[in-house]
């Protein structure tokens, strides 16, 4: 019989003892700052064309460092002009086929010109 209780209670601090390790691990993640950070990336044009890749408006879950493709077309008389806005990381604000890479939330537009 004393077999059967100190096995059961063997078992018993088992649990308990994964248990604890388990919850100091996840203060550890926890207290090393491991989040995972989101931007968005706000995207117009002016009369003339259109941003066709990734498209028009908000786009809210960039993760940080991800290189988003950026693509602007012209209408029928118009040419692109360039992207302003916060370019710093665009990677030509004169192509209208270009990158931008997130380092914080962006707010861009695509310039276009009536051609002469």
């Amino acid at each position: 019989m004393k077999t059967m209780r100190s096995l059961g209670k063997h078992h018993y601090m088992k649990r308990i003892s994964i248990f604890l390790i388990t919850v100091a691990l996840i203060a550890g993640m926890v207290g090393c700052g491991l989040t995972f950070v989101r931007y968005s990336l706000s995207i117009s044009s002016t009369e003339g064309g259109s941003v066709t890749e990734p498209g028009e408006g908000v786009f809210p879950l960039y993760s940080e460092g991800r290189v988003v493709d950026l693509v602007a077309t012209p209408d029928s008389g118009y040419r692109f002009d360039e992207w302003t806005g916060d370019v710093g990381t665009i990677a030509d604000v004169e192509d209208a086929t270009t990158t931008i890479t997130m380092h914080g939330s962006y707010v861009i537009t695509a310039n276009f010109t009536l051609e002469k």
